[in-house]
C-alpha cells in the first residue's frame, strides 16, 4: 500500500510538474484567463483552514501555463472536431455542431414573475423621469441565441437550459401584457429551416443578418422608415468565432455572407433624416453595429457597459441632456442589469437619470402644497409639520393639473429606514394595484434630514403621487411638501 502511494504521489508530482515548470520557464500563457495575481500568491488566505482559495489558486496557475493551456486545446479540439461534443464550464455543443453559452442559461434557474413585472416597471418609470427632461430614453433586448434557435439545442443542451427557454416567453408575454416600451429584436428574427441564418453556428452573436434586420428595427421605431430585408448577399467571409477562439482555444473559422450593396443602398435612403444628439448604451452586439447605428443617429456616443468609469461617464453623458438615450442589452444581462446593475436605480443609467431630473426639478418653481391636494395615512400629527409614524406611513400629493408637475419634499427623522416614491401607473394594463414596487424609486435611508424634488411628464398632470417617508414606525418631523410645474417640453424647446 504504501508502495502505492508513493507511486501515485510521484505520478502527480510529475503531472504537476510540467505546467508549472512551463509557467516558470514561458510565463504565462497569452491565452490565459484570470492569471493569478502577486496579491493572490501573498495572500493569507493560502494559509487559512479552508482550501477553496488554495484549490482555485492552483488550479488557476496550471491552466495558466503553457502547458496547461495546450491540454486544454487538445482536449476541445478532439472534443469539438474529432468527437463533435464538448460540455465545458461556459460551452455546451447543440445539434450539427451548434454551440451555445452555458452561463446564459443561468443554471437552468427560472425568472421569477416578481423580477420580471418589477424589472419592466422600472424601465418604464426611468423611461417617465428621462422623459420629463426631453430625454427620449428606450430600451432594446438582443435575444440570445438559443432563445432564436431553441431547435437547435439538442437533448444535452436543452437539459442545460433548464427553464431559460420558458423565461425568455414568459417575460414577453409580461412586456405584451404591460405595454412595455422594450424593443424587442426577436420580433424580427423569426425564421424556418429554409432560411439564412440568422447567429453564427459556433458564436454567442448574431452575423450580418440577423444585426441588419435588427438595427433596420430601429430605424423603423425612430424614424418611421420601413427598411427591406436584404435578399442578395454582396459576398462571403471567414472568420473566427468566439466560442470557438476564445473560450474553448480551437482553430476554427465559419463562414457568414455580407451584405454590402444593401446596407449602402438603404442606409443611404435614410442619411438625411438622421436623429443628433443620441447617445447609445451597449455591449458587443451593439459594439458591432456601431456603422449601422450610424446611419440612424448623427455622430452618437457610444459607451459600453463594459467601460472601467461607466457609472462616471453615462451621468457626465446624462449631464448634457442628450435628446435620445438607447440601452441596448444582451436578453442574458438585460434583468440583472436593470435589477441591480448598469440600468439600476442604484448605478449607471438609473442614477444618472435621477441626478439629471432631480437637477431639472430644481429649476421648479414651487409654493407649499395645499392641505386638500394631500392625504396623510397611518400618520398623527402631533405638532405643525411634526409627525409619528405607525406601520406602512403613505403620503399622496395630488400633483398640478398643468404642465410638467413638479414636487419637492423634505422632512427629519431618527430612524435608519428607507423612504420610497410611488410614481402614479399610467397605462391600465400595467396595473399591479394602484402603485408597484417596479414605479417606485427608494431614497436614503440614513437618520436626519432628508430633501428630494422629482418632476413628472406632462401626462402625469393630475394624479396622484405617493411618498412613504419611513418603513413603519418612527418620527416623521418638520415635514414640508411643495409643487409646481414647468412647461412642457415641447414649449420649453420652442422658446
Amino acid at each position: 500500500m504504501k508502495l502505492a502511494n508513493l507511486a501515485t504521489a510521484a505520478v502527480f508530482a510529475v503531472f504537476l510538474a510540467a505546467p508549472l515548470g512551463s509557467l516558470a520557464v514561458q510565463g504565462i500563457d497569452p491565452a490565459a484567463e484570470k492569471v493569478v495575481t502577486m496579491a493572490e500568491l501573498t495572500s493569507a488566505q493560502l494559509l487559512t483552514p479552508d482550501d477553496k482559495n488554495r484549490n482555485d489558486v492552483a488550479r488557476r496557475l496550471v491552466t495558466n501555463s503553457p502547458v496547461g493551456m495546450d491540454a486544454i486545446r487538445t482536449k476541445n479540439t478532439l472534443d469539438f472536431k474529432v468527437f463533435g461534443f464538448v460540455n465545458t464550464g461556459q460551452v455546451i455543443s447543440g445539434e450539427r455542431g451548434w454551440l451555445f453559452y452555458k452561463p446564459g442559461f443561468r443554471d437552468g434557474e427560472c425568472l421569477s414573475d416578481r423580477d420580471i413585472g418589477v424589472g419592466l416597471a422600472r424601465i418604464e418609470a426611468m423611461r417617465a423621469l428621462a422623459g420629463a427632461v426631453g430625454i427620449d430614453f428606450r430600451v432594446s433586448v438582443s435575444p440570445d441565441k438559443e432563445v432564436v434557435y431553441p431547435e437547435r439545442l439538442g437533448p444535452a443542451a436543452e437539459a442545460a437550459a433548464g427553464c431559460k427557454i420558458r423565461s425568455s416567453r414568459r417575460w414577453r408575454e409580461l412586456a405584451a401584457a404591460s405595454g412595455s416600451s422594450v424593443i424587442d429584436h426577436l420580433d424580427v428574427l423569426g425564421h424556418t429551416y429554409t432560411d439564412d441564418l440568422l447567429y453564427l453556428r459556433t458564436d454567442t452573436h448574431w452575423n450580418e443578418l440577423g444585426k441588419i434586420l435588427s438595427i433596420s428595427q430601429i430605424a423603423k421605431a425612430y424614424l418611421g422608415k420601413e427598411l427591406k430585408a436584404p435578399s442578395v448577399a454582396s459576398g462571403e467571409v471567414r472568420r473566427n468565432t468566439d466560442m470557438t477562439k476564445n473560450l474553448l482555444r480551437v482553430s476554427y473559422e465559419e463562414d457568414f455572407k455580407i451584405y454590402k450593396d444593401f446596407v449602402a443602398s438603404e442606409f443611404g435612403k435614410i442619411s438625411g433624416d438622421r436623429l443628433p444628439s443620441a447617445l447609445v448604451l451597449h455591449d458587443s452586439f451593439y459594439a458591432s453595429a456601431k456603422p449601422l447605428l450610424e446611419g440612424i443617429f448623427v455622430k452618437p456616443i457610444f459607451l459600453s457597459y463594459g467601460a472601467a468609469d461607466f457609472d462616471a461617464q453615462v451621468k457626465a453623458e446624462f449631464a448634457k441632456r442628450p435628446a435620445h438615450v438607447l440601452a441596448n442589452s444582451v436578453e442574458r444581462e438585460l434583468f440583472p442589469r436593470v435589477l441591480g446593475r448598469e440600468i439600476s436605480w442604484a448605478r449607471g443609467v438609473g442614477a444618472a437619470i435621477l441626478d439629471v431630473n432631480s437637477s431639472a426639478a430644481r429649476e421648479c418653481a414651487v409654493s407649499e402644497a395645499a392641505r386638500d391636494n394631500l392625504t396623510l395615512k397611518n400618520m398623527t400629527e402631533l405638532n405643525a409639520g411634526d409627525f409619528e409614524a405607525g406601520i406602512d406611513p403613505q403620503i399622496y400629493i395630488k400633483l398640478p393639473n398643468q404642465g410638467r408637475p413638479c414636487v419637492r419634499v423634505s422632512y427629519e427623522t431618527t430612524v435608519k429606514q428607507k423612504g420610497s416614491v410611488f410614481l402614479p401607473i399610467q397605462k391600465t394594463a400595467n396595473q399591479n394595484g394602484a402603485y408597484f414596487e417596479g414605479f417606485s424609486l427608494t431614497f436614503t435611508d440614513a437618520p436626519g434630514p432628508r430633501d428630494f424634488g422629482i418632476i413628472l411628464p406632462e401626462d402625469f398632470k393630475g394624479t396622484i403621487l405617493r411618498v412613504d417617508p419611513i418603513g413603519a414606525n418612527g418620527p416623521v418631523f418638520k415635514l414640508k411638501i411643495q409643487t409646481g410645474f414647468l412647461p412642457p417640453v415641447g414649449a420649453v424647446s420652442s422658446q
